[in-house]
């Protein structure tokens, strides 16, 4: 028992281990899908001329970094995200929207790149359980690559519309590509999702994911049509529509990589919950088995006390002594009366018939002791007539 003990408990304390690794994993994404649509925002505005809003991407990275600083060395991020965040901080204020999309591109990348880090070193990507798994391969791949995906194919858009000739030819090949892998990245989330919804059984979970997916399949679907007036050469390019569709396709991208990764946590905390019962139940098992293992030692000590106990000799009465009176001891059946009666006091009783005859023979016969007589010197120890 003790060696299944030890067999079990190590067993779990590895799967303890590793669903507190994914659990760091899910906190480390979590704090980079905000910091990857600050990026893509900054983005737009360097393409499309707007000032940028240093803020809120100076805020997504602070903390990236705090996260960075508790979880980079047990996941081993720090170098990378060391090389991240020059990266940005060495990002160009302004310049053409074709410069401004290649040193943005170059920075998406290696954001890119870190998520996948974090998703392998945090083993999100080896998850035992099918549902998590689908989910983190949905939140931790493809979701990311379809925001930078969008990013890309609306700020390709943008810097067309104002293009002529082989300039927008060129442009729309790289269109082309962009709104390829937006699709691509769609339709893989929206498989990883069902399989997940599938694999619960939950419709609470089901219903909660689909809706956050449909919204954000419904945002892809309003993107894909605006490159229409660049393929049919006839009209302009929207950018305020382009605009809109972006930061609506933005906000369900944050809207639905939250409840995928919060459902990835819920997941990893119930089965940690599971794995503190299965230890509680080893430990009162190996108990149970150590009490089944004492029984018969504390038993055959107790019968083997009793049986001393009713084999072992009645002490002897302890001699009298000043303040103890000596036990009571019958007489022998032969001792004598105490005091005789006279002869004459005897013969004066019988009837007169028998005044002739001859006295009775007193009895018991009288006994004259003598002194060799051990009879007689016991009974003279106490003082008693013989």
């Amino acid at each position: 028992m003790t060696l299944l003990f030890s067999m079990v408990w190590q067993s779990v304390g590895e799967q303890v281990s590793f669903a507190d690794l994914e659990r760091d994993g899910v906190r480390y994404i979590q704090a980079l899908v905000p910091l990857e649509i600050a990026l893509a925002n900054a983005e737009s505005a360097a393409v499309s001329g707007a000032p940028p809003q240093r803020e809120v991407l100076i805020r997504a990275v602070d903390a990236v970094a705090a996260v960075d600083s508790e979880l980079g060395g047990r996941l081993r991020t720090q170098d990378r995200w060391t090389g991240l965040r020059t990266k940005i901080e060495s990002l160009p204020a302004s310049g053409t929207p074709a410069t401004m999309i290649d040193a943005y591109s170059g920075t998406n990348d290696l954001l890119l790149a870190l998520i996948d880090k974090v998703r392998n070193n945090s083993k999100l990507i080896r998850d035992p359980d099918a549902d998590s798994y689908y989910l983190g391969d949905g939140a931790a791949q493809e979701l990311p690559e379809g925001i930078t995906a969008a990013a890309g194919y609306t700020d390709r858009l943008i810097s067309a519309a104002g293009l002529t000739g082989s300039a927008r030819a060129d442009a729309l090949v790289d269109i082309n590509a962009a709104r390829s892998d937006l699709v691509s990245n769609a339709r893989d989330l929206t498989d990883d999702v069902r399989l997940a919804v599938e694999g619960t059984g939950s419709r609470s979970l089901g219903g909660a994911l689909l809706n956050k997916l449909d919204r954000f399949n419904r945002s892809i679907d309003s993107l894909l049509p605006l490159m229409t007036p660049l393929t049919s050469g006839r009209g302009r390019i929207d950018v305020a529509q382009v605009g809109r569709a972006r930061v609506e396709m933005q906000a369900a991208a944050a809207d639905l990589s939250a409840a995928l990764l919060d459902q990835i946590d819920i997941a990893l905390r119930d089965r940690l919950s599971s794995l503190s019962q299965r230890r509680l139940l080893t430990i009162g098992t190996l108990v149970l088995a150590a009490l089944l293992m004492l029984a018969p030692i504390v038993l055959g000590l107790v019968r083997r006390d009793r049986g001393t106990t009713a084999g072992r000799p009645d002490r002897p009465a302890p001699p009298p002594g000043p303040g103890r009176s000596a036990p009571a001891r019958p007489a022998p059946a032969h001792q004598a009366p105490a005091h005789p009666a006279p002869a004459h006091q005897v013969s004066a009783r019988q009837p007169a018939m028998h005044q002739t005859a001859a006295p009775p023979a007193q009895w018991p016969p009288a006994r004259t002791a003598a002194a060799s007589d051990p009879e007689f010197a016991r009974w003279e120890r106490f003082g008693a007539p013989q």
